[in-house]
């Protein structure tokens, strides 16, 4: 007996009218929630207006980040790190140590300066002897050439006045000869004495002449006295500048050791053992963790009531419901389009004034770099805080 295949179930088609409805139904789903898409991106601003606590009067707030003033250790000289002392995050002292380059090469041009000054002392001492030596000499024989001098001098007039009274007494005796009062043998004695004492004259100022000249030759010392003096004074102006030579390579020494100019805390280490660094070189960063402040960035219409000193409140996320005391410390004096940082372009065109509100105090450092934080500033002196 022969079976037929089963019958299969008649398939409904839905009708052309049901399609249309279904479509109808999917296409006014899409709308409402598009609709409600861009009723909700024009509302939520007024809305989050709405549930954002109003600033008071009296008061502007404004938000941004902690920043500091950085500080960047670069080395003075080429050479290599052969010791770090600190590490990012640590809090250093001012003065302290962080790194310590290779010094070698300069303690050798230190040890060639400090001889060299050692060898201009030694020369410029013996220097300083022999003039001390030869001035003494000369000083010496000045005065016993002037003194001769003098002598010869005295001896000279003497002589002329012993010779001046002999031709005195020639002219008398050769008178009194004359009219017969003495004798002739008186006459011939008194010549004689008179030409001894031309004599003597004559002596005496021939050795006033070698005398004069001994003082001359003697005074002719003082020259190798000034050219000794000269080439002293010579020596001392070389040890004065190799002394100022080994004091700036002294002095450079401490360009090897890297210390800290603040107290602060080490940003960024940029540097590790072993590394060559040149002039320029950034190794370390350092904020002032004692004088951090908040920029934020006023909009033209407000920048009129801020003004210098006026006191503000610096709130962060990460100390919910604490404030630190504040002041303002800087205003901008010329207006600039919004940071790029600003996520809307919106915002972003509008003009606005930089300001910084440096913080009065930063307990335990718990302040950082980079934190956002609020600030409200005061610029009506009684409105109250809110």
């Amino acid at each position: 007996m022969s079976s037929s295949p089963p019958e299969s179930a008649p398939t409904s088609v839905p009708e052309r009218g049901e399609i249309h409805s279904r479509l109808g139904r999917r296409w006014l789903i899409a709308a409402i929630v598009v609709g409600a898409v861009v009723l909700a991106a024009v509302l939520a601003p007024r809305v989050i207006g709405w549930l954002r606590p109003s600033t008071p009067p009296g008061l502007l707030t404004a938000s941004g980040r902690i920043e500091g003033r950085i500080t960047t250790l670069t080395p003075k000289t080429s050479a290599w790190v052969v010791e770090l002392h600190a590490d990012e995050g640590q809090a250093v002292r001012q003065g302290q140590l962080l790194a310590t380059l290779d010094d070698a090469a300069q303690r050798e041009r230190v040890r060639a300066a400090r001889e060299q000054v050692n060898a201009l002392t030694q020369r410029l001492a013996a220097a300083n002897s022999q003039l001390g030596m030869v001035e003494r000499q000369v000083t010496l024989q000045i005065e016993q050439a002037n003194a001769a001098v003098r002598e010869a001098e005295a001896r000279l007039r003497r002589a002329r006045a012993s010779r001046e009274q002999a031709d005195r007494d020639l002219q008398r005796t050769a008178l009194l000869v004359a009219k017969d009062l003495i004798a002739p043998q008186e006459a011939e004695h008194a010549q004689v004495k008179a030409e001894m004492e031309a004599q003597a004259v004559k002596e005496a100022e021939e050795a006033l002449e070698r005398t004069r000249k001994e003082a001359a030759l003697a005074r002719v010392g003082l020259q190798q006295v000034e050219t000794l003096r000269a080439e002293r004074d010579a020596l001392a102006r070389q040890r004065g500048q190799a002394e100022a030579q080994l004091a700036e390579q002294e002095s450079h020494v401490a360009d090897f050791s890297i210390r800290s100019p603040i107290d602060g805390r080490v940003l960024t280490r940029t540097v590790e053992r072993g590394e060559r660094v040149d002039p320029g070189t950034p190794l370390f960063t350092l904020v002032d963790l004692d004088r951090l402040y908040v920029k934020i960035y006023v909009p033209e219409p407000s920048i009129g009531k801020v003004a210098l000193g006026q006191e503000a409140r610096v709130s962060v996320d990460a100390f919910p419901g604490r404030t630190f005391p504040a002041r303002v410390s800087r205003v901008a004096q010329e207006a600039e389009f919004t940071p790029k940082n600003v996520e809307t372009r919106e915002e972003r065109v509008k003009l606005v004034f930089a300001v910084e509100v440096s913080l009065a105090e930063n307990p335990g450092g718990i302040l950082k770099p980079g934190m956002p934080a609020d600030a409200v500033i005061r610029w009506q002196p009684d409105a109250p805080w809110r």
